[in-house]
């Protein structure tokens, strides 16, 4: 082991100290093409991290020097080897919405179906930020005084140890984009089921194209299997004899009614738009058939 013969103490080897099992940062193209939201993470630390931090951040994190890294509610934190015999502790918060922000935020968000139906499939919207701006907050950091960053390294900050884990936490943005409510102090599986809720109640306020119809609830009298034993193998009527049979009752839209109000929003009434489509297909079949017998006779 090498000493500092000044101090008595340990030298710090010149290279980090390997991580067996450390977690490495993995996009084959670097930071081309990152979302953009995870580009303004890594873009808001860089912009004051000092050349060398970020090469150095960038080398930390491609060969594996970060031991541990969790995102929790506001907050990253990480252990990243460098020289020294222990890891340094590495923290990125940023600070979180209250309840009642949220609470706008969401019921903001339930009243145009293309944040809920993008966010449950992984994907961001593009105008997202607009209706954080609008409940007078925002969602991404857009300055370094927007986060509270520390590492016990001792060194400037943002150091290299931040910046390694500002690049793995832009890789976790890419793969689940939710985690950037999580850092706002509200976890996306959360977001999204106060989302679904604010839906259902905005769906119910609307009002539907078609009421509501009373389907008949009796069921029919049939008689028991026991008795039709004798005949269960007998041959049934032919199909000529229900052409002759009288027209039932005809309940116009009868899935869609029994469906009820859908939960996609939207300018119009799905269920409307649903009913008027149904509409014009059997207008169009029953002129086909119309042309169809006219032709045979």
């Amino acid at each position: 082991m090498n000493f500092n013969s000044a101090a008595g103490q340990p030298k710090k080897p010149d290279a980090p100290r390997r991580v067996r099992h450390g977690i490495k940062f993995r996009r084959k193209n670097g930071l081309e093409e990152l979302p953009w939201t995870a580009r303004t993470f890594v873009q808001t630390i860089h912009e004051k991290a000092a050349l060398g931090a970020q090469v150095l951040g960038m080398e930390y994190a491609l060969s594996g020097q970060v031991a541990s890294f969790s995102v929790d509610a506001g907050v990253v934190e990480a252990q990243v080897q460098g020289r020294a015999f222990k890891p340094y502790n590495v923290r990125i918060a940023l600070q979180h919405l209250t309840p009642q922000k949220w609470s706008e935020v969401v019921q903001l968000m339930a009243k145009e179906a293309v944040f809920a139906a993008k966010l449950l499939v992984g994907e961001m919207p593009i105008d997202i930020e607009e209706v954080f701006e609008e409940c007078e907050v925002q969602l991404l950091p857009r300055a370094l005084k927007d986060f509270t960053l520390t590492c016990d390294c001792g060194e400037k900050i943002p150091c290299k140890h931040i910046v390694a884990v500002t690049y793995l936490l832009a890789e976790r943005i890419e793969v689940d984009p939710l985690v950037i409510f999580a850092l706002r102090g509200l976890f996306g599986t959360h977001l999204l089921e106060r989302l679904q809720e604010a839906r259902n109640v905005h769906s119910a306020g609307v009002s539907q194209s078609h009421q509501s119809v009373q389907l008949p609830s009796q069921k029919a009298k049939l008689p028991p299997l026991e008795s039709c034993l004798n005949e269960y193998w007998r041959p049934g009527r032919k199909l000529s004899d229900f052409a002759a049979l009288p027209a039932q009752e005809h309940i116009p839209h009868a899935v869609l009614r029994r469906l009820g109000a859908s939960p996609l929003g939207g300018k119009f009434p799905l269920v409307g738009l649903l009913a008027s489509v149904q509409d014009s297909l059997r207008a169009k079949v029953i002129e086909m058939r119309r042309r169809i017998d006219e032709g045979a006779s």
